[in-house]
This record gives structure tokens, sequence and C-alpha cells, in this order.
């Protein structure tokens, strides 16, 4: 589907969460680390308080510009976050997808937030996630063998049916970090709940 939407925020989202661009097309790779270099030295300050360490940002610079660069090729996504709260340790990347909604919302529900899907070590962890800004939806935690790996993965995957937009919207992250992910699952939902659903031109500036 074409992007007919855009995502926004009721507030602004806490310390540690970053919106990387999605760029293609030419001149992407110059624009791209571009932002990347200023967004890094931005988030390292913010993080510790103005003290600069060229050799943090550097790093930063390098992940962001990695991860806006290779995940869009990998992953199909609209929208692409990234938890980076700790300098110290590995950012966590978010993926947002929507389509058209089509089919029993009950069913739908499941397969974004991947009730059955195969490789899971246990059930995965399932509650309703409906929001005031998205509307009926559902969360799973689920920890699972990537096809053809040996270490155990970690997916926490979210799935709303929102009706004023005709979408049925997923945001999920994958990590091998199991410990730290289920740490932050709190986090994660309140970065959930505060997301809202615009028209593109509607999107607050920043």
């Amino acid at each position: 589907m074409s992007t007919t939407y855009a995502l926004d925020f009721t507030e602004d989202p806490a310390d540690g969460w970053i919106a990387v661009p999605i760029l293609e097309g030419r001149g992407a790779g110059r624009q791209r680390r571009k932002w990347a270099k200023k967004y890094a030295e931005l988030h390292c300050a913010l993080l510790v308080d103005g003290v600069r360490d060229k050799t943090q940002e550097k790093e930063l610079a390098r992940v962001l510009a990695g991860i806006s660069e290779q995940y869009p090729q990998r992953i199909p996504m609209q929208f692409l976050f990234a938890y980076a709260p700790d300098l110290r340790r590995q950012l966590v990347p978010f993926f947002c997808y929507a389509t058209a909604s089509q089919g029993p919302v009950d069913q739908v529900l499941d397969t974004l937030v991947q009730r059955d899907e195969p490789g899971a070590v246990q059930g995965p962890e399932i509650v309703d996630f409906t929001t005031d800004n998205l509307g009926k939806g559902r969360r799973s935690v689920r920890r699972f063998v990537p096809s053809g790996g040996e270490s155990l993965g970690i997916s926490v995957n979210y799935g709303w049916r929102v009706d004023p937009y005709g979408i049925d919207l997923s945001l999920r992250t994958v990590s091998d970090d199991i410990e730290w992910v289920s740490a932050n699952i709190d986090a994660f939902d309140a970065f959930a709940r505060n997301l809202k659903v615009v028209h593109p031109d509607d999107v607050t500036a920043d």
C-alpha cells in the first residue's frame, strides 16, 4: 500500500528514542551520513548532560547511518525508530508497517503479534494493548530460535486496527539481548501508547 498515513506523538517521547529516516534515491548516502552525524551529537549531549565525547558521537553516528541504510533493505517498514537510552549498550530498532485493514480484527491482530509464528520456544506472552490513540490492539513478547540459527532471540510485537484510517498497524523489535529487552518492556509500552496516526500533512514540526 502507499503510505497515506504518518506517525506522531501525543507528547514528546522520553529521552532515548530516535526517529530514524528511511532515505532512498540519489544522494541518500550523503543525507544519511549528515543526519546521523548531527543527530549523534545532539543525542549524546542530551544523555550525558552536554559533555562531548567525540569518540562516542562518532560510533553512534556510524551505527545510526548503518541501521538507516540496512534495516529498510531487509525488513518491510514505513517508519523506523531506535531506542538508545544507554550509550554503552547496543540500540534497539523498532519497525512500523501498515496495510489496508482486511479480515476479522482478532485474526489480524493475532497475525501481527505472531501468535502462531513457528520457532517459538514457548507460547508467546500476549496481552490486550488497546490505546486511546490507535484503537484495539495486542502486544506479545516472544522468545524464539531463528530459522537456521542456534542462539535464542526475543521479539516484542504490537498490532492495532486503526479504524479511522482503515489500516492495520504493526510495531515490532527483534533482538538477541533477551535480558535488556525484557527489562525495558515498560519503556516500549509507554512509547507505543504515545503513538498516534495522523495525515502526513499534520505531523508536528520539530
